[in-house]
């Protein structure tokens, strides 16, 4: 699996030999940039992408939000299994950090992303 690079602030990284991540590094960013996509946003795909707006800060469910979210790691191509899953919510900053060690095709990888 190869998998284009993001830099620190979220942009595609175009201009130097490390624009491409492969193996283990590649699906750990298709995770992050899955969980980061917001539904209706891509345009080959309106469908695709976290219900954010619709399902997670609307219904104000966090077990249901939370399965949203674990479902959508799982789904992402190269994943096999959430080994450990944590999501730590601060309502007061409104803001969700999602922490979980994934095992992939390459081995384990651990993702930690504030949403």
């Amino acid at each position: 699996m190869i998998y284009r690079a993001l830099d620190e602030n979220g942009d595609y990284v175009l201009n130097n030999g490390n624009a491409f991540f492969s193996d283990a590094d590649a699906v750990r960013q298709a995770v992050i940039t899955r969980l980061r996509q917001l539904i209706y946003e891509w345009w080959e795909s309106l469908e695709d992408g976290v219900p954010f707006w619709q399902k997670i800060i609307a219904q104000r469910d966090k077990a249901a939000a939370e399965k949203i979210i674990r479902e959508r790691i799982e789904q992402t191509d190269k994943v096999m299994s959430v080994i450990s899953y944590t999501p730590t919510w601060d309502n007061e900053n409104r803001a969700l950090t999602i922490n979980a060690e994934i095992q992939t095709e390459y081995g384990a990888i651990t993702i930690e992303e504030a949403m």
